[in-house]
């Protein structure tokens, strides 16, 4: 499928020049409005797990929080992503393209590099991204370059051709609201097969919690972003690189804290994330 492209793209610049009214053998590109997703979401367990209170019965949903997923329903032959099967035409598929970036970060830059992923071909498309672990400001583009048997002009192209092109994106993006779920997410998870969650200091957590609250209620941008300071530092004083011995609530001298380790770099994503807000609010203040 790659033959495809080059010639394509030469093609779609030609096209830029070619007066209006005109058949082209290549449209421009119709883009989509970007769609937005988030590491974590408020969730629930249904009813089905509740805290457990003795005499006083059940007390409550422990889960208040579930994982973010990308999830790219592509249809048969990407029917849901190109125009001319809404229109009901008959198409071809010349190429498919997704391009994931992410950004560069001022936190844990060696835990979480910036970097590019690029997948082509329909057969070598992810459809299914976990986001627990991606930074804000990431993006995800899906390019889809289909033809026509004969020359036609669909929503957003400037005349007909035979050649077209889709493009979606989504970013992902994080907020108060969320890095709160992400934090929710954290106390849930367990680190590893051990017996603690991801962030095992019961006290820890609700220090973290309380903070992101205060955040959220203070009203001037200058504020959020001397906050948000003080949290990004408690976060960075409790990163743990192994998981602690014994499942003890709290204490010092346990080795308690927010899971580092290569496979669970809570700590490094919470410092990401605060870094992101704070970017946005030290901005706002300026």
């Amino acid at each position: 499928m790659k033959r495809y492209l080059l010639p394509i793209v030469a093609l779609l610049v030609v096209a830029a020049v070619v007066p209006a009214g005109a058949v082209r053998l290549a449209n421009t590109p119709m883009t989509h409005a970007s769609g937005t997703v988030f590491q974590a979401y408020p969730g629930n367990s249904a009813g089905s797990q509740v805290g457990f209170a003795g005499y006083l019965g059940l007390d409550g949903d422990p889960i208040a929080a579930v994982p973010g997923i990308l999830w790219i329903v592509p249809g048969t032959n990407w029917s849901n992503f190109v125009a001319a099967a809404r229109a009901g035409d008959a198409y071809s598929i010349k190429d498919v393209q997704l391009r994931k970036v992410v950004p560069t970060s001022n936190q844990c830059l060696d835990v979480f590099p910036d970097h590019t992923v690029i997948q082509q071909g329909s057969a070598n498309i992810r459809t299914w991204w976990p986001l627990m672990y991606e930074k804000p400001g990431t993006t995800w583009t899906l390019s889809i370059l289909w033809g026509t048997t004969t020359a036609k002009q669909y929503p957003g192209e400037p005349d007909k051709a035979w050649v077209h092109q889709d493009v979606w994106t989504w970013n992902l993006v994080t907020d108060l609201d969320h890095l709160k779920n992400l934090l929710v997410l954290f106390h849930e998870l367990p680190y590893g097969k051990d017996e603690v969650p991801l962030i095992s200091d019961e006290p820890l957590f609700a220090d973290l919690v309380a903070k992101v609250d205060a955040i959220k209620a203070a009203s001037q941008n200058y504020e959020k972003a001397a906050l948000l300071g003080d949290f990004e530092l408690l976060v960075s004083d409790h990163c743990i690189y192994t998981s602690p011995r014994l499942p003890y609530p709290s204490g010092v001298g346990r080795g308690l804290g927010i899971a580092n380790s290569d496979e669970n770099p809570a700590c490094c994503k919470i410092l990401v994330d605060a870094g992101y807000l704070l970017g946005l609010y030290g901005a706002a203040a300026k």
